[in-house]
């Protein structure tokens, strides 16, 4: 199928670009890992597949846009819209895919033969291990697949959305259908035509295009999500471990963000318990069978701290993925600022070092890091992504910006930075025309916090009286993982700095905390609670380091002392790593370590498998679903009877089968439109103004239409469904003034204006 065969090219294109830009990735392993020895329990393809398949799908997404937009208007009417640009984007990616590779094979020939060359140790390959990250793996995705295809399904001939993402989920099965049925060029919101997009949609191009090329619905949207969850997850796994120097870390960091660790569950089960006639069984029961998301903090009943998340906004975990490449690309030169501050002796010569140095701005020479490709490489993914998810964009530029202040090689973070500026505006422009439709950066002190109300415009001693309200909330919507990460912050500085270890990890930590922060202080968008996904950024790094710390309780880094004996080579007499203790203590000490490792792992998760039931309770197939008909009389003569470009008056439509036409409406559901940014006031009047006929003007109706596209118009009785429609609703006027085309079995017609 030519979907599949797209998405192998895309993802090849991006492992052969990856290992031409960056020689040798274990070198970048060794920049990272906290202990020389770890870059062997690591296989490279755990970064080079999933950066790969995340690149992959954000390089292609672009080149296949323009390209389409560039052909659309010479693609003749029986030729599907899409194909012409897939065809040519696919061959330029499989011959730049060969053309890196046959690069990489000569210069890893050539490197063979070079006598000079020092080969970094490679990944020690046993079955133990192998078996171990393949497990974890099928697990996760397994996981992941199930949470995807459980809410968007199809039974039979129909689609099937649960009902905790259906209305969210409205307008991306729109924007997916209006590429894969439709010519979205240039591209509208399909809720609200006309007025360009402001909405980072490109996620959904990819799943249209994946639709145009045959997909059905369902998979071209859960494919790429799937690949994009999974691929993310093992960065943040792959990071974990490098990071702890424990294997089993790999797994337990997927786990903390399938699984998210909250108050929640705790507080309802005291609730619960404690009620009359409340017990511990009946509260058990009572979680494992509620169909509403618990509503504990501002906002919980949306279920947007929950792993509900993943599945409405379905761009997110894309957008994690790149965060985590631009940490891999970048961690080695903050590391290296703090090694090679530790060896410089006296304050002049690291001050000297650390403000104006070389290495602190323009990088090294002769670097086997090769920063010039990763810059490229980070280049690359800067500029792609301001219309893939805009939000971890700016999560990506704040944890860099907290990295640099404490790294080498300073020039290229402000390149990166400079770029996604620069892109980001030039895409605003394009897109919605000019970057203030976009964003709008302003400050805005409190988040949601219903305690903070009113404090909007805070000074400082308001922010440093409300610490504690903060803190508070943080500790209901993060519980352990906060607690665990401030802990290790603590305690990881304080270790290092007593045994003089490189102390960049719990710096590192600091730098996670930057977009949470940001979270407190700064309004980019109409909705305050578009903020969220800043602070779950953090907490999705700050997993890495709570894995760590299981991984390190499950199997604790002590060994069982030996006496020595003079008869010991200097090999062996060599002081092996880890903590000696005597052999009695060594046991229990495991077993309560291993014991406390799960203790913390319950409390980590308590909440998110609570959640999980919650999930599978509301989504359940038994009728917690809408279902919508690709099939249905109204997408078929829409589809085949109307152009492409045309735009229709209908019902404030949220999900409807119309919208499988891949045509736009004037105004649908506007909460989707007025989120993005949209000036859903007035195009509310207007269309007001219009469902009674522009004051039963037949001729000012006709103008305002052709000024806007509108061709048709439905009529429906879902306008009485409304109370923004019911009261302005006048039939008799399109039936006496415009032509009827069809009517349905339902009632509902279609007149053209």
């Amino acid at each position: 199928m030519l979907a599949i065969l797209y998405l192998i090219i895309a993802i090849f294109f991006a492992t052969q670009l990856i290992r031409f830009l960056i020689p040798d990735i274990r070198r970048l392993f060794v920049g990272i890992a906290s202990e020389p020895e770890t870059i062997e329990k690591v296989p490279t393809m755990l970064f080079l597949l999933p950066a790969g398949t995340l690149v992959g799908l954000l390089l292609s997404s672009w080149v296949t846009y323009f390209l389409a937009y560039i052909m659309h208007p010479y693609i003749p009417a029986d030729t599907a819209n899409l194909l012409p640009a897939n065809i040519v984007s696919m061959c330029i990616f499989a011959y730049l895919a060969c053309l890196f590779w046959q690069r990489c094979f000569l210069r890893n020939y050539r490197n063979q033969q070079d006598p000079r060359f020092k080969k970094l140790p490679d990944y020690r390959r046993h079955p133990g291990s192998v078996i171990f990250y393949l497990t974890s793996i099928l697990v996760v995705v397994s996981a992941v697949a199930f949470v995807y295809f459980y809410s968007c399904f199809t039974s039979g001939n129909t689609v099937r959305l649960g009902f905790s993402i259906f209305s969210d989920f409205s307008p991306h099965v729109a924007i997916t259908s209006g590429f894969g049925n439709g010519s979205n060029f240039p591209t509208q919101y399909p809720h609200f035509s006309g007025d360009n997009i402001q909405y980072h949609f490109m996620f959904y191009f990819l799943t249209g295009n994946l639709q145009a090329m045959g997909l059905p619905i369902v998979w071209a949207i859960n494919l790429p999500s799937i690949l994009c969850m999974g691929s993310a997850l093992t960065l943040l796994g792959t990071l974990a471990v490098l990071l702890s120097s424990r294997r089993s870390a790999f797994i337990f960091a997927p786990v903390l963000v399938l699984f998210r660790s909250a108050w929640n569950v705790f507080h309802q089960f005291s609730e619960l318990s404690s009620a009359p006639g409340g017990s511990f069984s009946s509260a058990i029961e009572s979680i494992t069978k509620q169909a509403a998301w618990y509503d504990y903090t501002f906002r919980d009943e949306w279920g947007i701290w929950a792993i509900n998340v993943y599945a409405n906004q379905r761009h997110l975990a894309l957008g994690v993925g790149l965060v985590l490449v631009l940490i891999f690309l970048f961690l080695p030169h903050f590391r290296r600022m703090f090694l090679h501050l530790s060896r410089a002796k006296g304050a002049g010569k690291k001050a000297k070092m650390f403000f104006i140095s070389r290495e602190a701005w323009i990088g090294r020479k002769a670097d086997p890091l090769h920063p010039w490709g990763s810059l490229i490489l980070s280049c690359l993914i800067a500029v792609a992504m301001p219309f893939f998810h805009g939000s971890c964009l700016i999560c990506a530029l704040l944890v860099l910006f907290g990295m640099a202040i404490f790294s080498e090689f300073r020039l290229g973070y402000a390149i990166v930075a400079s770029v996604s500026v620069i892109s980001a505006s030039a895409q605003a422009w394009f897109f919605a025309g000019g970057a203030s439709n976009v964003a709008t950066f302003k400050y805005n002190f409190g988040f949601v916090i219903p305690e903070l109300a009113g404090k909007e415009k805070a000074g400082i001693g308001t922010i440093f009286s409300s610490l504690g309200t903060i803190a508070e909330y943080l500790f209901k919507i993060g519980f352990l993982t906060v607690i665990l990460t401030a802990l290790l912050f603590a305690g990881l500085l304080i270790y290092e700095l007593i045994k003089k270890k490189n102390p960049y990890r719990p710096v590192l930590i600091l730098a996670f905390s930057l977009p949470m922060v940001f979270a407190f202080f700064c309004q980019v968008s109409l909705e305050v609670l578009a903020n969220h996904k800043f602070i779950q950024v953090s907490f999705i790094l700050f997993d890495i380091f709570v894995a760590g710390l299981l991984a390190n309780l499950l199997a604790l880094p002590f060994r069982i002392a030996k006496k020595e004996t003079a008869s010991d080579s200097a090999e062996t007499a060599k002081k092996p790593s880890g903590f000696a203790m005597p052999k009695k203590a060594f046991i229990p000490v495991q077993i309560a370590s291993a014991i406390l490792c799960l203790c913390l792992t319950f409390g980590l998760t308590a909440t998110g498998i609570s959640e999980w039931f919650t999930y599978y309770n509301v989504n359940t197939h038994e009728g917690g679903f809408i279902e919508l008909h690709p099939d249905a009389p109204i997408v078929d003569w829409v589809s085949k009877n109307t152009g492409e470009d045309d735009i229709f008056l209908t019902p404030i439509w949220s999900v409807n089968d119309f919208f499988l036409s891949g045509r736009r409406v004037y105004y649908g559901w506007p909460y989707f439109a007025w989120s993005a940014g949209h000036d859903t006031t007035t195009r509310q009047i207007n269309y007001q103004w219009l469902l009674c006929g522009c004051n039963d003007n037949i001729a000012e109706f006709r103008r305002y239409c052709s000024e806007m596209n509108i061709r048709y118009v439905i009529l429906s009785s879902d306008y009485y469904g409304n109370a923004e429609s019911r009261d302005y609703y006048y039939p008799e006027f399109f039936e006496e003034n415009l032509t009827e085309m069809i009517r349905f079995d339902d009632g509902t017609a279609i007149y053209k204006v």
